[in-house]
């Protein structure tokens, strides 16, 4: 990651993605935002955050703090939106996937 001061480039090292995530918690609320007033009333900072890591910057090498803050507020709504149905569709499915199921007592006729 850089950070630009005046005509100094100084690295910016973050020691985790808590870290970083803390860093670029403005853009993504700013998104959630602009998510809400598009009628998108369920998707969180952490859905719009898991989407760009594991979609976008998970290919990227030597990214700039600035090109992850354009992506969050730049990508389309209907991707992230998208990704969160599946996901959730995913999470139901294996929840009840594992439900034990349980025999009821037999009634006496």
């Amino acid at each position: 990651m850089f950070c630009f001061l005046g005509d100094i480039m100084n690295d910016v090292v973050f020691k985790s993605q808590d870290e970083l995530y803390a860093r670029i918690r403005p853009a993504l609320r700013s998104k959630k935002v602009l998510l809400k007033q598009s009628g998108f009333k369920n998707v969180n900072e952490s859905d719009i955050w898991d989407y760009l890591r594991l979609n976008k910057w998970s290919s990227s090498h030597g990214l700039e703090l600035c090109e992850m803050v354009d992506d969050i507020l730049h990508t389309e709504n209907e991707l992230i939106v998208q990704y969160c149905h599946s996901k959730y569709m995913k999470d139901k499915k294996n929840i009840e996937e594992n439900t034990i199921q349980i025999d009821l007592p037999k009634l006496k006729s």
